[in-house]
């Protein structure tokens, strides 16, 4: 049994209304939809989006495909539907609350994440489809979500209007705030550990409540940003070759319409060599993301070297990071964006990514030892999700001009906010410590 918002899933086809002359046929059409939208949540939640078949959904639902084909033109389109029905289902359940809440702004959006734990907890298989499966279903699926988090950030923002220390805060601040937010239920969702989310929401909220508009309007940083060359390797090896193909692919087409026909003409191999190395287009990919992941922080770390001291190095360091990515966007679309759609695998490489982040925030923590735990792992979601914003957006090349607002959200909850807008604005030229003495 699986809840949903439409019914347990073992009960969907016992509310089947049976069509007749004495029947409400609007009546039988909505019970049809309702039950066809709860085996869809039922179904993917259990199999994944991708393995997901319409026939999977009609022995759920207890629905003909006849009846299927009257409401939906195909699998996408059904999901697609009911995630649109699950956006206004989720508009009375926890953005409505912040309305209701009497008392202060903290009152109000503290409320508002108490109610969206809750809702996570309720229906475990909605909140698995609507931040993890969705990604697999594509640009338009993705896009609704992205409705949701607007609604909410608007709310944060007219709420922080009440707040002195918090009045016009940037717009792009708050959305990193609440991707953040969302990437940490994600991961809980991910990793089965969604009976956190009650209790790590108040911690949350005491993080999100650290930042305050910065005295100084952030800047943005130069649109064409120094060029990090990467150590290569050399793409004789056929290994490489398919690095380099994949790569490019998946910034042209996206992962899901790669093919591995396509990846052997690119990479100038035989399939039978391409088989020598992977066993299909995933382990293709997983290994790809995983070189590149790699070849991004070799570019990168020397700079965290080169400072004076750890603000001054997280600020040159995500500046060089920032500018490595914004110079090659292939790359960054590939673990930015496309690992998404890959599941669990490629979802769990990109959390190896964001652990190597949160260890560069240790010595932080050294220094600040006062700085709020649940920092180190909601500044690397909000960087995260800044960053997949920029990316779905405006670009791979727009990513070096959200550096200061990146080192803001970094460093306020160490530094202050103060410090943290004065590093964010220094744009300090970019220098590399000497490899060999780092």
């Amino acid at each position: 049994m699986t809840a949903t918002p439409w019914g347990d899933s073992d009960r969907l086809r016992s509310r089947k209304l049976s069509p007749g002359p004495s029947k409400d046929q609007q009546a039988v059409l909505a019970n049809q939809r309702e039950r066809l939208l709860g085996a869809t949540v039922a179904v993917v939640a259990d199999k994944g989006y991708e393995a997901t078949r319409v026939e999977d959904i009609l022995v759920v639902a207890g629905v003909s495909r006849n009846a299927f084909y009257k409401h939906f033109s195909s699998k996408l389109d059904c999901f697609l539907a009911m995630l649109a029905a699950f956006e206004k289902f989720s508009k009375p359940a926890v953005i409505d609350v912040v309305t209701e809440t009497p008392g202060s702004w903290e009152d109000k959006l503290s409320a508002m994440l108490d109610a969206l734990a809750a809702v996570i907890v309720a229906q475990p298989a909605m909140a698995r489809v609507g931040w993890l499966e969705v990604y697999a279903a594509g640009p338009q699926a993705i896009e609704i979500i992205e409705r949701i988090d607007v609604t909410i950030e608007d709310v944060v923002c007219r709420s922080l209007k009440d707040s002195p220390q918090r009045r016009g805060m940037p717009r792009a601040i708050v959305r990193a705030i609440v991707g953040g937010v969302r990437q940490i239920v994600h991961t809980r969702i991910r990793e089965d550990r969604i009976d956190e989310l009650p209790e790590l929401m108040p911690r949350l909220f005491e993080w999100m409540c650290v930042y305050h508009t910065p005295p100084e309007r952030l800047r943005t940083s130069k649109r064409v940003p120094p060029e990090l060359v990467a150590a290569r390797d050399e793409l004789h090896d056929p290994r490489n070759r398919i690095f380099a193909a994949v790569t490019d692919i998946v910034a042209e087409k996206g992962y899901p319409d790669m093919a591995i026909t396509e990846i052997a003409a690119r990479a100038n191999v035989s399939l039978t060599t391409f088989y020598q190395h992977f066993d299909g287009k995933e382990a293709a990919f997983l290994a790809t993301f995983d070189a590149e992941q790699q070849q991004v922080f070799a570019a990168t770390i020397l700079y965290f070297g080169a400072a004076s001291d750890w603000p001054h190095a997280v600020s040159i360091g995500e500046r060089a990071f920032l500018a490595f990515l914004a110079t090659h966007p292939a790359t960054a679309q590939l673990g930015g964006v496309e690992a998404f759609a890959t599941g669990h695998a490629g979802l769990e490489l990109r959390a190896r990514g964001l652990n190597l982040f949160k260890a560069l925030l240790d010595e932080g923590f050294r220094q600040y030892p006062e700085t709020n735990p649940v920092a180190a792992e909601a500044i690397a979601a909000s960087v995260d999700a800044l960053m997949f914003s920029t990316l779905r957006h405006k670009g791979a090349d727009h990513l070096y001009a959200i550096a200061p607002t990146a080192i803001f959200i970094t460093l306020a909850p160490f530094v202050g906010n103060e410090r943290a807008c004065e590093l964010a604005n220094a744009d300090p030229p970019l220098v590399a410590a000497d490899r060999e003495s780092s």
